[in-house]
């Protein structure tokens, strides 16, 4: 289903349930047992606010800084390679040629297959693992007899190495969503903010349903979005491939 069409119904559907909560709260309840002192509900609701907030802050923090990760670790390894491939100009010819069909065969591997698995599976690809294992064992099999072959080596080996780490900084943030405990958290936290608003003895009247739905909408909201953002290579605002696929665009097209 479109993400547009989920949020929307998952919006609409929370405000519909905390209005017909409202109303039947407010029809089966004695109006005795509501809360009869407002100004003292206002500042107790003030302050389950400021504490759900917190909570909404600390998730956030918590699925975005690996999102963030994995943006810069996918762009580290793009650039990484491609600098690799042109580091192994001044390599023998052997060397040259399997170096660089192993860097273009494996980002054909990683924008392919294993970044579906990723953004399904969370975890990757063992053609991709074995292509790139196999990528830095004919590195370390290159043997320069020139010294432009050395500098070139060198080179080749720091950015390899650098693409290794950005991998590996990539798949583990691909697996990294919201901490467990979270979630029942902030659904419970969501669900008390709106049963609270319950207990001042309000009116039923259109302002005040009115006030019901935005409440109970805008925290459906706020849960929606982050569950969007959960996994940094999955739903709607996941990290893309684009830099490692342009990478490997600009590759295939060079003689």
């Amino acid at each position: 289903m479109d993400v547009m069409l989920t949020g929307t119904l998952v919006t609409v559907g929370a405000a519909a349930a905390s209005v017909g909560g409202f109303l039947l709260i407010s029809k089966v309840v004695p109006r005795r047992w509501l809360v009869a002192d407002t100004d003292a509900a206002s500042t107790l609701y003030a302050t389950i606010g400021m504490a759900y907030a917190i909570l909404i802050a600390i998730a956030a923090i918590a699925i975005w800084e690996p999102r963030s990760a994995a943006a810069s670790s996918t762009d580290l390894e793009a650039g990484s390679l491609v600098e690799a491939y042109w580091s192994a100009d001044q390599l023998a010819p052997a060397d040259r040629t399997e170096v660089r069909d192993l860097i273009v065969a494996y980002l054909g591997e990683a924008t392919g297959p294993e970044w579906t698995r990723l953004r399904v599976r969370h975890e990757p690809d063992d053609g991709a693992e074995l292509l790139f294992t196999e990528l830095r064992r004919r590195v370390d099999a290159v043997h320069p007899q020139t010294d432009p072959e050395q500098n070139a080596y060198a080179q080749l080996s720091a950015q390899i190495s650098a693409a290794a780490g950005a991998r590996s900084g990539r798949l583990q943030a691909a697996g990294e969503g919201m901490p467990g405990l979270l979630w029942p958290v902030l659904i419970a936290g969501g669900l008390v903010s709106v049963v609270f608003l319950y207990l001042f003895g309000l009116e039923r009247t259109f302002p005040n349903g009115l006030m019901m739905a935005v409440v109970g909408a805008m925290i459906a909201l706020l849960l929606f979005v982050l569950y969007q953002v959960e996994y940094p290579l999955s739903r709607a605002f996941a990290v893309t491939p684009d830099s490692l696929t342009t990478a490997l665009a600009r590759l295939r097209g060079l003689p």
